[in-house]
């Protein structure tokens, strides 16, 4: 049972937290009293004010608000970075209202403290004014920052930058025109003269022109065949006909003699309606659980509508698997992989009806008699009387407003022991399981290796171990590692500006070593996918004289060369986040951080140094680097996988060679020296979002084994106290999971990063204070602190960018580093990857370097000698 905060709990905190944000004197203001002190035009006389809005738009820079009681009033832009809300949040504003280009905006003085959600009172709203183009054109300035809603719009036009990314589309509205801004891929692919049922957006000036703002791709209303989860009007009419004939699937009851079952179902994939184009990527799989192979002569799938049949002398392997696609190449896009089977290339008669509905339908497997082997109910599909299946409906899970539900692929759950799919006949089977904190809430798309990494890689043995830690050694490590290569260098990394490791990858080249980069190609919040730096060093590499570089970008989705059928292909992951580098397939180095100067600083460390404190680890344990390789092997292979693209300088976007690094002073390395031995060890490699959360492996499982008299010392950028959203959060597993430990009678330290401002911005602090209340309300041995280390110029703290777990528990001494932060994004979505070693030795080193870092947070008041003695 996770536990989950009182409501009394939650609006005391929430109180605690309002009443320290708002120490500054303001002025508490209505919506109303807010429109017409704009209507007036006296913007610089006005005094700090208090407000509250419902979140509306959420864009990189803008924040859009609206009247909490859905009045019919203009909304409010403010200017926001990072910030604590999310569409629909009913939230406090604090500031001074100002006015630019754009019109009338809240100027805040720290998006983190001025901008507070209250979700805690359960308040969730969001409202959009149902408008036409013409209302908008007519009087643009009364629904100035209002989140409209149009419907019945076609695409007459797209605008292209020189580089052919669309920035703005021209629609029609019976004979009416709007302009669109178009988010750099974050919206479905468009095609001029499409129609679309709907469109929502803010409705914003910019400069003189006046356009509409889509939020997400949410917001382009694309829906085929009626609304998302609403059963069309005659399915029942087909539904119960089909049954009550008893024809197909009218013997209720698998059949004892078959152990088959659906798996991997694609029934809404990503492109345009027609099954000749974006349907054509609806798939499914059939398994073979038992111990025998088994003919599928006259065994046939249904949706109650239409019927495909398996071809003659088909036939199933013990533990074999087919993939069935309705179009072979557009499946092959989209997965990686052939299909075995297909309805293009294998027609059936009855092939063409069954279509899988996105908003809800039915799958039966059914044998050679008729009789429903396996069957599958999702969203609006009828649940309720379908043979083979019991329960609700199963369906997609999103834990965040950019997840989308198209594309999601409904994959079987393996049991924990042994790894076997589970089959109750019911939604409980299936990853994307609301009640299962363990195999559910997960999501799964096109492209991901699941079955290939459902579990870790472990072993034992004597091996190499060297641990690295920023900013003391880091950069000493990182350069004898790239320059021990031979023969490679395999490197995936979210990013990569630092000009000496540059050139130490040019110098390996040089001397004959293939270097090969993989990078993240949508780096949040930059142009044209990375940073002009990236982009320098990219280009450097790529066009060395040698030929012996290589450097692709993953998920480079505004590349125009992602023409035709390319364009919808979905990207595997929502980041690139993982930092690992394999040297001659020999070696692994496994980091927290990227290679940057603040996380590797080349300075002369004989004065001190500077830099984000981090960790890094190295190893040729045998699994670790078989496990790696394989990763590599899956991630980066753009001859199989279309969101793997080869570099290419782009008119338009700039390139800036980086800045060499420079002496700092400010902080005395804790460790000056890495550590490294050749010792006996237990190794284990972990990676999201195949395996992050596992509650038996790698980190949780880590932490799960903690209890009386152990030790868990957690240091991370950060821990979101939150998972999920809307009406659907609950708190994140992994600090659920050091709570028990200390029920169980473990001592808990969590350190996370509190630079950037007022102890490390909002969301931090809401994290520390709710969880220490929770302590102390329990009496727990459990503590968060905030901290940082000194910076490179007076006045600037060092963030903590670490990502480690040290547990103390059961005779073991579990060291883990890795890329995931605590998100749900990170442990769910992205690509990361974390390496745990078990030793003694390596946990004092880096136990020492968290004990100064703790110290330095909370100051000499704690115990030192109790939590940390390793003895």
């Amino acid at each position: 049972m996770h536990p989950r905060f009182t409501l009394a709990r939650a609006l005391a905190l929430g109180a605690l937290c309002l009443g320290a944000a708002g120490a500054r004197a303001s002025a508490p203001m209505d919506w109303p009293a807010l429109v017409t002190l704009l209507q007036a035009d006296s913007l610089g006389a006005a005094a700090p004010l208090d407000l509250r809005g419902v979140l509306v738009g959420d864009f990189f820079s803008d924040l859009y608000f609206a009247d909490p009681e859905g009045r019919d009033l203009p909304g409010l832009r403010v200017e926001s970075g990072e910030h604590l809300a999310e569409l629909g949040d009913l939230v406090a504003l604090r500031g001074r209202l100002a006015a630019d280009r754009d019109g009338p905006a809240l100027d805040v003085d720290d998006p983190l403290t001025d901008v507070l959600p209250l979700r805690e009172a359960g308040l969730q709203q969001q409202r959009s004014w149902p408008a036409t183009a013409a209302e908008l054109l007519a009087a643009p300035e009364r629904w100035r920052n209002r989140l409209v809603e149009l419907s019945e719009l076609s695409v007459a036009e797209i605008f292209r930058d020189p580089n052919g990314v669309p920035w703005l589309a021209r629609v029609t509205e019976d004979g009416d025109t709007l302009g669109v801004e178009m988010n750099d891929g974050n919206q479905p692919p468009l095609r001029e003269g499409e129609r679309l049922p709907g469109l929502r957006g803010i409705w914003a000036q910019r400069g003189e022109h006046w356009n509409l703002r889509p939020r997400s791709s949410e917001d382009w209303l694309r829906e085929e065949g009626g609304a998302r989860g609403v059963r069309p009007p005659d399915r029942e009419l087909a539904f119960r006909g089909r049954v009550s004939e008893g024809k197909v699937g009218g013997l209720p009851g698998k059949a004892p003699r078959a152990h088959l079952l659906l798996d991997e179902i694609c029934y809404d994939p990503v492109g345009p309606a027609g099954v000749t184009e974006g349907e054509a990527g609806e798939s499914f799989a059939v398994v073979n659980t038992g111990d025998r192979r088994q003919s599928l002569d006259g065994w046939s799938v249904t949706d109650n509508e239409g019927v495909w049949r398996f071809p003659a002398g088909t036939s199933l392997a013990a533990g074999g698997r087919i993939h069935v696609a309705r179009g072979f190449e557009r499946f092959t896009w989209e997965f990686g992989f052939a299909p075995d089977l297909s309805f293009d290339r294998a027609p059936t008669p009855g092939d063409s009806a069954l279509v899988l509905d996105n908003a809800g339908d039915e799958l039966l497997l059914l044998d050679d008699r008729g009789r429903v082997v396996d069957a599958v109910v999702w969203e609006a599909g009828w649940a309720e009387a379908q043979p083979g299946w019991t329960g609700p409906a199963t369906g997609p899970f999103r834990f965040n407003d950019y997840v989308p539900e198209e594309g999601q692929v409904l994959w079987r759950k393996r049991s924990l022991e042994r790894g076997l799919r589970l089959d109750t006949d019911s939604a409980a089977d299936w990853i994307t399981d609301p009640d299962d904190p363990d195999l559910g809430l997960s999501v799964a798309f096109p492209g991901w290796d699941r079955d290939l990494f459902l579990d870790t890689a472990r072993c034992e043995g004597e091996a190499e171990v060297t641990a690295l830690l920023s900013p003391d050694n880091s950069y000493q490590g990182v350069r004898d590692f790239l320059r021990s290569a031979t023969e490679s260098l395999e490197i995936e990394i979210y990013l990569f500006t630092h000009a000496g490791l540059a050139d130490e990858l040019v110098a390996a080249m040089e001397r004959g070593v293939r270097v090969t980069i993989l990078l993240d190609g949508e780096v949040y919040g930059a142009r044209g996918g990375t940073y002009d730096v990236v982009r320098a060093i990219t280009h450097r590499i790529s066009a060395h004289p040698s030929g012996r570089g290589h450097v692709y970008f993953w998920r480079n989705g505004d590349d125009p060369r992602h023409t035709g059928m390319d364009a919808d292909i979905p990207d595997r992951y929502n980041h690139c986040h993982q930092k690992f580098v394999i040297a001659d397939r020999r070696r692994v180095l496994v980091s927290s951080d990227n290679f940057t100067q603040s996380s590797v600083p080349d300075d002369d460390k004989a004065n001190g140094t500077s830099g984000s404190r981090g960790a890094m680890l190295i190893t040729d344990a045998p699994c670790v680097v078989e496990r790696a390789v394989a990763i590599w092997e899956a991630d980066f292979d753009p001859n199989r996988q279309r969101d793997v693209v080869l570099y290419v300088p782009r008119e338009g976007l700039d390139e800036r060679d980086p800045r060499p690094g420079e002496d700092r002073d400010s902080y005395q390395p804790v460790q000056p020296a890495p550590f490294s031995e050749r010792l006996r060890a237990r190794f284990e490699l972990s990676q999201s979002p195949d395996n992050a959360l596992r509650p038996d492996r790698g980190y949780l499982g880590h932490i799960n084994a903690a209890g009386q008299g152990d030790l868990v010392l957690v240091q991370q950028q950060y821990e979101r106290a939150w998972w999920g959203y809307g009406e659907n959060r609950s708190p994140n597993p992994r600090l659920v999971a050091c709570v028990e430990a200390a029920r169980r009678g473990a001592r808990v330290r969590i350190l996370l990063s509190g630079a950037g401002g007022d102890e490390g911005g909002a969301k931090s602090r809401l994290t520390r204070d709710r969880f220490n209340a929770l302590a102390a309300e329990e009496g727990l041995d459990f503590t968060v602190a905030l901290g940082t280390l000194p910076g490179d110029r007076p006045g600037r703290d060092a963030p903590i960018h670490n990502k480690m777990l040290l547990v103390r528990a059961g005779g073991a001494h579990w060291c883990h580093v890795g890329s995931a932060n605590g998100s749900e994004t990170a442990n769910r979505y992205n690509r990361e990857l974390g390496l745990s070693i078990d030793s003694p030795a390596l946990f004092s080193y880096l136990a020492e370097a968290f004990t100064d870092d703790w110290l330095r947070a909370v100051g000499v008041t704690e115990d030192v000698g109790a939590p940390y003695g390793l003895g």
